[in-house]
């Protein structure tokens, strides 16, 4: 995205945990890459970095794409885009890494800082994994495929050195043929690479021993929402998660392409985490996937992709079936952001919600044995209670029973309410949950 801004809006909050202190005030310079935001006070938290060079305008509370608001600080960008010098970071031990890491300021597509998923408090990790099962080709043109492939190995072994491991594995969609054929192109250790593919009883386990190898690239089948990493580590390692725990309790690191590639160009060029890619679909005129820089406005990212097409009536990012619909295109993109889908007014289905006609796709589509429908009605009803005992919290919030109901209901929507209403009601509920969740800890996750 080359054309110049007006304006960005960097958030002080682009992650899971504490909210940056800001390093510059009203009316300070900065420089593209320099750091604006820290909090080193936090090991939960990831530094910001401005985007743009420029003057900063103001700093404030902005309406931000989660719905709220959240200080933010504000630049004017000028004409003479200068950087600060990127220095390649070599020879580093893990802890460097790791630091490093954190104050590139990289962060997970789901908030967590790629720092505190490598070195969890008080966890051991032993395998470090890349999730590309998202096809997209994050983040620079690839002349070659095969340069893509051997960019993300790279970055897989950087990872792993951080998390201070040694076994690493890709896991690829079984149906992306042109990922796949990338990395057969390519090779490690002087070997050409083999996708293996996940089936039966066959884990990456059995692959590292039957290959010799401590970086294995795998494929399985295609696994869709944001919180289905305890079901994607069993298929991947056989190791089962517990729903009150999560991936780094039975040992295992899980990185996004987007994260793998940002800790691959802070290591190997200094740059920290100051641009990404996003998708934009839908109505716009020339639907794509582009660098955007961290901050930019959702309509200056619609614009360079050619403008709407007809009048806009739905902007979601991250998703159309768990994503979150926003009021404005003036809210910025953020280090989490991986799309934006544009309805106009005239493909937007107006259809009100009917009664549950009790057809059970919800149940049949559910990947973790809930029954939404009936956990629906009772929230609609203000029965909390028994929400909890059809374990409503529990739900990946993957969105398939909204996107299958015939009736139209707002399942998702209502199953989140009844979980952030429960949090708020029982807080000895959510204690209980942290202490099960230290328990695994303690127990390996098993």
């Amino acid at each position: 995205m080359d054309k110049t801004v007006e304006k960005v809006i960097i958030p002080l909050k682009q992650h899971e945990g504490a909210i940056c202190t800001p390093l510059v005030a009203k009316g300070d310079k900065v420089l593209v890459g320099q750091k604006i935001g820290d909090c080193n006070e936090s090991p939960f938290c990831a530094s910001v970095h401005s985007s743009v060079a420029g003057e900063v305008i103001s700093i404030e509370e902005v309406p931000h794409p989660n719905g709220k608001r959240v200080e933010s600080i504000i630049v004017q960008p000028d004409e003479e885009q200068r950087s600060v010098d990127f220095v390649k970071q070599d020879d580093l031990n893990p802890s460097e890494l790791i630091e490093a890491i954190k104050n590139a300021g990289i962060v997970e597509n789901y908030g967590v800082p790629t720092h505190m998923v490598l070195a969890p408090l008080n966890k051991n990790i032993d395998t470090v994994i890349i999730n590309a099962t998202s096809s997209e080709w994050i983040q620079g043109d690839y002349s070659d495929p095969g340069d893509y492939a051997s960019s993300i190995i790279s970055s897989l072994k950087i990872l792993m050195k951080a998390a201070n491991v040694s076994k690493g594995a890709i896991v690829l969609r079984n149906d992306d043929a042109e990922s796949i054929n990338a990395f057969e192109r390519t090779t490690y250790n002087g070997e050409h690479v083999h996708v293996a593919p996940l089936v039966g009883n066959r884990k990456i386990d059995y692959y590292f021993d039957d290959m010799n190898t401590d970086i294995v690239v795998v494929s399985q089948k295609p696994m869709y929402g944001k919180s289905l990493f305890n079901l994607f580590t069993e298929r991947v390692t056989g190791r089962k998660v517990s729903k009150t725990c999560d991936p780094s309790d039975v040992g295992v690191a899980i990185c996004g392409l987007k994260s793998a590639k940002a800790v691959h160009d802070a290591i190997n060029d200094g740059k920290p985490f100051y641009e990404t890619v996003i998708k934009v679909s839908g109505a716009v005129n020339t639907p794509q996937r582009i660098l955007v820089k961290i901050g930019t406005p959702i309509k200056d990212v619609i614009e360079a992709c050619e403008g709407y097409v007809g009048a806009p009536g739905k902007l979601i990012v991250n998703g159309p079936l768990t994503g979150t619909a926003q009021f404005t295109d003036e809210v910025p993109v953020t280090k989490d952001m991986i799309s934006i889908y544009v309805q106009n007014e005239e493909d937007m289905e107006t259809l009100e919600a009917i009664e549950c006609i009790h057809c059970g796709r919800c149940v049949d589509n559910c990947p973790v044995d809930l029954v939404p429908a009936r956990i629906a009605t009772l929230v609609d009803r203000g029965r909390y209670d028994e929400c909890m005992e059809l374990f409503v919290m529990n739900c990946i919030e993957c969105g398939k029973c909204s996107a299958v109901c015939p009736s139209k209901r707002h399942i998702l929507q209502l199953i989140k309410y009844a979980k952030v209403s429960l949090s708020r009601v029982y807080p000895d509920a959510v204690k209980e949950s942290d202490s099960m969740h230290s328990s695994c800890m303690m127990n390996g996750g098993q």
